[in-house]
Order: structure tokens, then sequence, then C-alpha cells
């Protein structure tokens, strides 16, 4: 069979150019290409929203390392800082309140001595008696309120000193029962006396000054007056 001629094909299968498209294909071209247009922004969109998080995870990253690098490089040659011991971070301990632990302690000044005493008598000691030393009392300095003295008491044989010697006593009442005193600290609260001049027993248990302690007269006999002594006796009242 022979092949058909070139003009009679041409009117048997026009161009479609030539000819107005068949009833029905112009809604299929329109559906077709609304479709296209609808798929073309939802498939961009969907692009798009699967990129940003791998943008936010980029970031991310670049963010911590700069932070890392911050502090590597503030940090990186400075040990790290200790933290407070619990000792560091308590209180400073208190000074013993007046009692007995505060009249057995070591003394810095003559104050501290008379704000502490429960007696400050002038005198000297007569006897001793089964290790206790009768006291003749011949000048009461200070007293504590509602104390009476009478004029012998009973000190502790030991720190008081040679009979008929002179003496200020500062003293703390150990056994109120029987009425026994003490010299607070032990020769802390002694001071012998030579005319007006008192000088304090033992240059090793020693106070070091009036009211303010003096730490360059420490191991030293601390030397003052007779007047001082009431004058400070007499600040207490």
């Amino acid at each position: 069979m022979s092949a058909p001629d070139p003009v009679e094909w041409a009117k048997i299968a026009p161009h479609p150019g030539d000819h107005d498209l068949p009833a029905g294909r112009h809604e299929l071209h329109r559906g077709r290409l609304l479709a296209a247009i609808a798929q073309e922004p939802r498939t961009r969109r969907r692009a798009f929203v699967s990129v940003r998080p791998a943008l936010a995870a980029a970031a991310l990253v670049v963010v911590v390392a700069g932070i890392g690098g911050g502090f590597a490089t503030r940090f990186g040659d400075a040990p790290p800082a200790a933290l407070p011991s619990p000792e560091a971070s308590r209180p400073a301990a208190r000074p013993a309140p007046p009692g007995t632990a505060a009249k057995n302690r070591g003394y810095g000044t003559v104050r501290q001595l008379t704000d502490t005493a429960d007696l400050v008598v002038r005198g000297e000691m007569t006897s001793v008696t089964d290790g206790r030393a009768v006291y003749r009392v011949a000048e009461v300095l200070y007293r504590a309120p509602g104390a009476s003295v009478p004029t012998e008491i009973m000190v502790a044989a030991e720190p008081a000193g040679a009979a008929a010697r002179p003496t200020v006593l500062y003293l703390g009442l150990v056994d109120p029962g029987a009425g026994v005193y003490h010299p607070l600290g032990g020769e802390f609260g002694i001071f012998d006396l030579a005319g007006e001049t008192a000088t304090s027993r033992s240059p090793a248990m020693s106070v070091t000054g009036l009211r303010t302690e003096d730490a360059t007269a420490a191991g030293r006999a601390f030397v003052t007056t007779l007047a001082e002594l009431r004058q400070l006796a007499r600040e207490r009242r």
C-alpha cells in the first residue's frame, strides 16, 4: 500500500493551529494549567519549609561554638574559683560572757579585769588555813551590786602573795556558799603595791595596758598607779 499523498494527509489531519480545538478540549487544557499552577507554589513552600530546620540547626551550632570559644578564651588558663569553706562562712566566735570561763582566762588590760571582777580590793594576806588565805580588806575599789564585803575574806592561798605584803586583788567569786574568791586569771589579777605604785605580780601573766592593749609591752610587768586603778573602778560604777 502506497503512502498517502501529503496533500491528502493535510486534508485528513489538519494542523491543530489551523483549526479550532474539538469541544471540551479547552476545558481539559485549562484544568491541567490550573493544576500545574497550584502545584508549583505548594512544591516551593514545602522545599522552603524543609530548609528552615536545617538553617536553624546550623545557626544553633554556630552560637554554641561561639559561647564555648568565649569561655575557653576567658577561663582557659585560669584555675577554677575555690568555693568558700564552711569555716569561712561561719560567724566569728563571740567573746565569752562574764562567768567562770571568763574569769579563768588571760587578760589584756586593767579595764578588762575591772569589768569582769566581782570584787576589787586593796589589802594584805594575814594567814593561811586549810589551803585558804585570810585576806584583810583595807579598801574596796569595786564590788558587785548587793554584795557585802566583810573586813576579812577568804582567797585561794597560793596566788594571794606573802603575808603582810600590800596588794590589789581583782577577784571572782568561785564558791558563793563558802564566800571564797580567786584572783582573776591567776596572777593576772594580782598587783603588788609599793606606796602608790602598782606592779603586776607576774611578767608572763600580765596585762599590757590600762584601757588599750600594747603589744610592745608583752612579757613585761605592767606598772601603773593606785590612783589609776581607783579611777577605772569608779568608771564601772
